[in-house]
């Protein structure tokens, strides 16, 4: 014990030996104080030690004496006794906090710097202003100039004009365009001053430029709505089960996100544009022609073009290698919130992924189409028809476009069945149909409505148009007659064209029954011909359309 002793007296540093039972063996020579500490406190520095003594290993801590000196200290276990070395830190200490509250006052000052100070009198004119310079500005120009003309000289000043607050207030990223200037987001501190009766005579504040810190805000915000943009829409492409699903879907992420009040997706096929979905409230009848030659037309995927309502839209192309796949049409009201060159960035960003989409509707569209055919003649059954056909007339009162629904009835087809048999009846069917196929393009739909009965849908067509198409049929009948063996027969068809009224004709069954209705005149006259029935009214038609009756 007396050799442990001999090595604690001649110890640098301020260390002592305690027992278990807290008796003081040794210590150093200028472990004076922390040997008082250790006799008059039952505080952190006998927790350590008991640490240290329960857990048998070294055990660290930070203490204080009560007299504003403070300690880093390490307890080290020997047996039934613990060897207490400790280091005075006062000096380090202060010396931190110093530099902390030094720099937490700095960066107050920091903060409460300013680009720019001003006092307003009672008509809001500057009568002082510093610096002399200020957001690319001279200001002593401004000297008894009106505040509000000078920030916002287009006129267009905030509803909350910081120059005209009539109590102390903070205002944040507020929009400022000077002259010959791009825009600016400021952050103004103002307070009235009032003279002793309690009225107003001018207003004093500051101003800062926070420009960079709002774009910087604004970018952040963008990438992470293109981010939660490009999840949905890839959520959609793995879960729609139709390609009107994918269309709806993905256009209503598209409106929800820019805050948008209409939102078109289009289909390109060689004959032209189909509007595949329109979702929103806003409605307009859009040149879609036009604005696909100026899409074609630009580098750019997306492209601004105005409209007829004094609107701005945004078009965005899809095209994959040579292929053009479509359109999407992005609309809000553009004199409340204008497009930003972000929101603009952010469709850039997402049009590959839409791409995709329009990639995965096309090929859902032909598998729909594959899955849906009349097992006999492989056009559409009834039901997929009637289906296709109607979301065709619900998009009409919002695009303007219309079509012609083409009934076809086979006249004498009891005939060949009586005569050739059912087989040569089945021949004669799939001829028919194989010459349908022909007709259309692939915007336009086929398929078997019944027995020996036939409907096309031919997109934005008129009735001559149609007619001739249908004509068309009539003169191939002679060479079906004669692939069944049958020339003798007096197999033909009859057929009624009804075209629709872009905003009235919203049902399948009102087009086919009128179609029908002329189809039964063209039977009754002798069969074999093709009749056009008059079109409904429009809106506001009801007298013309009774005189014509």
């Amino acid at each position: 014990m007396a050799g442990i002793s001999g090595s604690l007296s001649r110890s640098k540093s301020s260390a002592f030996r305690v027992a278990a039972g807290g008796d003081v063996l040794d210590q150093s020579p200028s472990a004076g104080p922390l040997v008082a500490l250790w006799q008059q406190d039952e505080g952190p520095l006998h927790h350590t030690v008991h640490e240290a003594l329960t857990s048998g290993l070294p055990t660290d801590a930070r203490i204080e004496d009560g007299k504003g000196s403070t300690y880093w200290l390490v307890a080290v276990p020997q047996g039934n006794e613990v060897v207490v070395v400790t280091r005075d830190t006062t000096l380090p200490d202060k010396v931190t906090e110093a530099l902390l509250k030094s720099r937490t006052m700095l960066k107050e000052l920091l903060d409460g710097a300013v680009d720019l100070s001003f006092e307003l009198d009672e008509n809001y004119r500057f009568r002082f202003v510093s610096p002399h310079e200020a957001f690319g500005q001279d200001t002593e120009q401004w000297l008894g100039r009106n505040a509000t003309r000078i920030f916002w000289p287009d006129g267009e000043a905030p509803v909350r004009n910081p120059f005209t607050a009539k109590r102390e207030a903070q205002f944040d990223n507020v929009p400022a365009l000077f002259e010959g200037d791009s825009r600016r987001w400021l952050h103004f501190n103002v307070h009235p001053l009032v003279n002793e009766r309690g009225e107003q005579t001018g207003l004093r504040g500051t101003c800062r430029d926070m420009t960079d810190r709002y774009m910087a805000a604004r970018k952040t915000k963008q990438d992470g709505l293109r981010f939660m943009l490009l999840q949905r829409i890839t959520r959609i492409l793995n879960t729609a089960e139709s390609a009107d699903d994918l269309f709806d879907s993905a256009s209503a992420a598209l409106q929800e996100v820019l805050r948008a009040d209409m939102v078109w997706a289009a289909m390109h096929y060689e004959e032209g544009l189909v509007p595949s979905s329109i979702v929103g409230s806003y409605q307009e009848i859009l040149d879609m022609d036009s604005i696909w030659a100026s899409l074609v037309a630009a580098e750019d995927h997306v492209l601004p073009f105005e409209s007829t309502g004094e609107r701005q839209h945004l078009a965005l192309r899809m095209q994959r290698g040579d292929k053009s796949l479509g359109m999407m049409i992005v609309s809000r009201d553009t004199k409340v919130s204008p497009w930003s060159d972000l929101e603009v960035e952010l469709l850039s960003g997402v049009v590959e992924v839409l791409t995709a989409a329009f990639g995965k509707a096309e090929l859902i569209d032909t598998l729909y189409r594959l899955s849906s055919k009349d097992e006999l003649t492989g056009l559409m059954n009834r039901r997929a028809l009637l289906e296709a056909v109607e979301r065709r007339l619900k998009h009409q009162c919002r695009t303007g476009l219309s079509g012609c629904l083409v009934f076809i009835d086979l006249d004498h087809f009891k005939e060949v069945n009586d005569t050739l048999g059912h087989r040569a009846g089945d021949q004669a069917l799939k001829g028919v149909a194989k010459h349908m196929q022909a007709m259309i393009r692939p915007c336009d739909f086929a398929g078997r409505y019944g027995g020996d009965e036939f409907i096309l849908w031919l997109e934005d067509m008129d009735s001559d148009v149609a007619a001739k198409k249908a004509e068309s049929l009539i003169a191939a009948m002679p060479a079906i007659r004669s692939e069944i063996g049958g020339d003798g027969l007096r197999l033909n068809a009859s057929i009624g064209v009804c075209p629709s009224v872009a905003g009235v004709d919203l049902t399948f069954e009102k087009l086919a029954d009128r179609a029908d209705a002329v189809l039964y005149e063209v039977k009754e006259a002798g069969r074999g011909h093709v009749a056009i029935a008059p079109t409904s009214e429009a809106p506001g038609d009801t007298a013309a359309g009774e005189e014509e009756d």
